[in-house]
């Protein structure tokens, strides 16, 4: 009779193995190379300690594939060579977007800011201010400098995030 865990470990295997070479082969674009990976996680998950208790199998099969996964693709990333196409990026002929337009979006974001984010961004980022500098010139804690840092940050990434997706594909074509 088989241990209870042996069996947990093979119905899951089982039910599951399409699935977890769908997550392999995501992120190393090989199947051959992806159903090794899941195999691999899956023989090493079985000779495990049985005094090794795992409260959620599941998740810990998706992270360990996903872990080996991405050691995989770095593993193999040190042997690539270089080829001279990769080294230069084909720029199109004229600008995108000029200069100027890329100031004046970055401008307008920084302008759509909550007013006390704003005082502490322009103080910090634009006028080179340390946090202990602009806390004290604002009457404000160190810690209120850095959360609102933080959301002026997200604020203007995710402005900014469709201006850099258009020129990335503009880029790509």
């Amino acid at each position: 009779m088989k241990p209870q865990k042996q069996t947990k470990i093979e119905h899951l295997f089982k039910r599951n193995y399409r699935v977890y070479c769908l997550l392999s082969y995501s992120y190393v674009a090989q199947w051959d190379i992806a159903e090794d990976i899941v195999q691999d996680v899956f023989v090493r998950l079985l000779s495990k300690q049985d005094n090794v208790i795992l409260l959620n199998i599941n998740a810990y099969v998706w992270r360990a594939i996903k872990n080996n996964s991405l050691k995989f693709i770095s593993r193999n990333r040190k042997n690539e060579t270089l080829d001279e196409n990769c080294l230069s990026i084909p720029l199109p002929e004229e600008p995108l977007i000029e200069e100027s337009n890329r100031a004046l979006i970055l401008q307008e974001s920084i302008n759509n800011l909550p007013p006390g984010c704003k005082s502490v961004f322009e103080l910090c980022a634009l006028d080179g201010h340390k946090y202990y500098s602009a806390a004290d010139h604002l009457g404000i804690s160190v810690n209120t400098v850095k959360t609102q840092m933080k959301k002026a940050y997200k604020i203007i990434r995710h402005d900014l995030k469709n201006y850099y997706l258009i020129v990335l594909f503009f880029l790509e074509n």
